[in-house]
């Protein structure tokens, strides 16, 4: 008898790294969120030699960009560092970027949040600011204190989008934890949400079959308990699902 897992997507998750302690790490709601939307989570290493990403994404299905603690390198995007930029990690930036163009041309659906997202973007060609609070006028709190699971603030939603359908609704309440944020949009990306100071909470890829949706929160946080969290995470795994099936058949 086959394992009860054999025919699930794969989900590769991208790690973060701890440069003092020279150790990788990631928060369990990552993998368990996958897992609970029926899909295998395999974390990846931030390894970017030649050849070892596209080795280890011959077997996978989707692709989640986790969240990061640090910032992006503003090199990628044609800045010098701003005065408030928080630390960067070389490794992680390399590892999603490459991650990125193995999913555009495999068209491997991508599921980027946070830090995630903000490389997608950057990935497509666009923009951050580099901290919110100094670069952006009237701009709330978006680097919440206190748990990562408290709702933070609203965001609207373009009804006529897919995050719709998914929230039930234009509006939604999310956690919040960042200081950066999309500034120029990229390529082949529409922007479908925003918090009320115009900033925006997510991104949906253009580009015809191949599914590509970047958020700014942290559904992986609540969604052992939040329908919109798990909706999120469902449909993601559902569209690694129909990658995993390959093409109908003509």
């Amino acid at each position: 008898m086959p394992a009860p897992y054999t025919k699930q997507p794969i989900i590769g998750i991208t790690v973060r790294i701890d440069p003092d302690k020279d150790t990788y790490h990631l928060r369990t709601t990552y993998p368990r969120a996958v897992l609970h939307a029926g899909g295998i989570p395999l974390l990846i290493p931030l390894l970017t030699e030649p050849g070892y990403l596209d080795a280890v994404a011959q077997v996978l299905d989707g692709i989640l960009l986790s969240g990061n603690p640090g910032d992006i390198d503003p090199f990628r995007y044609g800045q010098a560092p701003h005065v408030a930029l928080g630390p960067v990690h070389p490794e992680r930036d390399e590892t999603d970027l490459q991650l990125l163009r193995i999913a555009d041309a495999r068209r491997l659906p991508v599921l980027a949040i946070c830090y995630g997202m903000q490389l997608l973007n950057v990935h497509r060609g666009g923009t951050l600011f580099q901290d919110l609070p100094s670069q952006v006028e009237n701009v709330m709190q978006h680097q919440q204190r206190g748990s990562f699971r408290r709702v933070a603030h609203g965001i609207q939603i373009d009804r006529d989008s897919l995050l719709a359908k998914l929230a039930g609704g234009v509006t939604a309440r999310v956690n919040s934890h960042h200081h950066q944020a999309i500034d120029e949009l990229g390529r082949d990306l529409r922007a479908i949400a925003w918090a009320a100071d115009g900033v925006i909470e997510a991104v949906i890829g253009t580009q015809p079959n191949h599914f590509v949706l970047g958020v700014q929160w942290h559904p992986e946080i609540n969604a052992d308990h939040d329908p919109f969290s798990q909706a999120l995470f469902k449909h993601f795994v559902a569209e690694a699902a129909l990658h995993r099936q390959g093409p109908p058949l003509e």
